[in-house]
């Protein structure tokens, strides 16, 4: 499929072939269990500079002439070629076994359909087996011989359907013609890959014009960021949705054009309908993504406080381009308020078996009780949570544990319940807030 389907410039030098476009775009993963604590996603951004954008455009490292093909598509050539020989042989072994009148035909018809030094090895096995059978009748070889032959054919005329279906993906592409001049002078990406010794820098150069391969981005996001380069802001919406913001946001951090897209950025934030969520999803992650990528303090913390407070599990950047160091540092923040909390628990039973905490015996004993009964209520004893707390949500937690139901007991000449500093959940755990701080924006751009 050759034809132009978008025109972004119609004196422009390159097509761009967008395949398998509009992939699915941020997708929760599934939720990661203690053994993946470690287990991090490499944002573009951070593979930007060391070409790892070059496997999205199929690129191969710089070229030097003469360009030649690699050599593993060889045997994809000879491969089939040889293999069809070989079941040929096999049913004429199958097949013998009637009179042995026509063996010479068999000899003739092995050498008819082969016309190439492969016929040696095919020769071979046919002379051994009729060798071994001579005894036995031979049953007309010459009639099983076609069908073998045709047979052999049969997968020749099935070969193009085969490559029908490899082609259906390539039809279901995008081609879409723009400038190399404004490509190069936008993206410091597309400056490489016109210009910096790759075999379709040098085509570029050769014919003038050049075809550049990408793959699973979402058309009209490709479509937006290639007007911005091209200065058309008449075909540029001033409102977008918080994904498709999301979208052009990572085609900009990935082909390196931010600095061409900025001026646009406070109008499509402004007229966003989506704010930040209060629950943990897609959404939630994607304004971490926008708000770090369009470098807002206010709602970078809002959106990672809310995403670090509500998740249950390994934050995941959902393929996003989203920096290691945020993610890693989120993780690192969930990690330490849960761990807070499991560990003023602890501290609190410690301080009461050895007494340390309670005002008598009898104050110790009880709130030792109860302490312990609701702890293993509520999952938080045996066993005890561990990094990274799988399944557990900090505010959850928190809202649990402020939820605890201290005892009430009267001692043997008091007439009302007991009450000292250490009878109430509240003394011995100390104040609690259900909300993690959200990250700094400055902090981490420093580091």
């Amino acid at each position: 499929m050759d034809r132009v389907t978008h025109v972004i410039d119609p004196d422009g030098e390159v097509i761009i072939v967008l395949q398998n476009p509009n992939a699915p775009f941020a997708e929760l993963s599934e939720a990661l269990t203690s053994d993946k604590f470690t287990y991090l996603l490499p944002g573009p951004s951070d593979e930007i500079q060391n070409f790892g954008w070059c496997a999205v455009h199929n690129l191969s490292e710089p070229a030097q002439p003469p360009f030649e093909e690699p050599a593993l598509e060889w045997p994809v050539t000879e491969e089939p070629a040889a293999e069809p020989a070989e079941p040929t042989a096999e049913p004429v072994e199958e097949t013998v076994a009637e009179p042995a009148e026509p063996t010479k035909p068999t000899a003739e018809s092995a050498e008819e359909p082969v016309a190439e030094p492969v016929a040696e090895p095919t020769a071979e096995p046919v002379e051994e087996t009729v060798a071994e059978s001579a005894e036995e009748p031979v049953a007309e070889p010459a009639e099983p011989a076609k069908p073998a032959a045709e047979s052999a054919e049969e997968p020749v005329e099935e070969e193009p359907a085969e490559l029908g279906l490899t082609k259906q993906p390539e039809e279901n592409c995008f081609r879409i013609q723009v400038s190399a001049k404004h490509l190069i002078l936008a993206s410091s990406v597309f400056k490489k890959i016109l210009t910096g010794g790759w075999k379709e820098s040098i085509t570029y150069l050769q014919k003038g014009s050049v075809e550049i391969t990408a793959d699973g981005w979402d058309l009209n996001a490709l479509l937006i960021m290639l007007r911005i380069i091209h200065c058309q802001s008449y075909q540029i919406p001033g409102k977008l949705t918080l994904e498709m913001l999301a979208k052009v946001a990572v085609l900009a951090d990935y082909y390196d054009c931010r600095e061409a897209i900025g001026f646009l950025a406070n109008t499509w934030i402004n007229n966003l309908d989506e704010s930040i969520p209060m629950t943990y999803g897609s959404d939630l992650m994607l304004w971490v993504w926008v708000s770090w990528f369009f470098q807002l303090p206010a709602q970078f913390k809002q959106a990672t406080s809310t995403v670090m407070s509500l998740s249950s599990n390994w934050i995941d950047s959902m393929g996003l381009p989203i920096p290691n160091k945020v993610i890693g540092s989120m993780n690192s923040h969930r990690q330490g308020a849960i761990a807070s909390v499991v560990n003023r628990l602890d501290k609190a039973r410690d301080g009461l078996l050895s007494g340390t905490r309670g005002c008598s015996f009898e104050c110790r004993s009880i709130m030792y009780g109860a302490l312990t009964l609701q702890m293993q209520s509520n999952a938080l004893l045996a066993p005890i949570p561990i990094a990274p707390y799988p399944n557990l949500n900090y505010r959850k937690l928190v809202q649990e544990v402020l939820s605890f139901t201290p005892p009430q007991w009267y001692g043997l000449k008091a007439r009302q319940a007991h009450k000292c500093p250490h009878s109430c959940f509240e003394s011995l755990i100390d104040t609690l807030n259900d909300t993690i701080e959200g990250l700094g924006l400055d902090n981490l751009v420093r580091e």
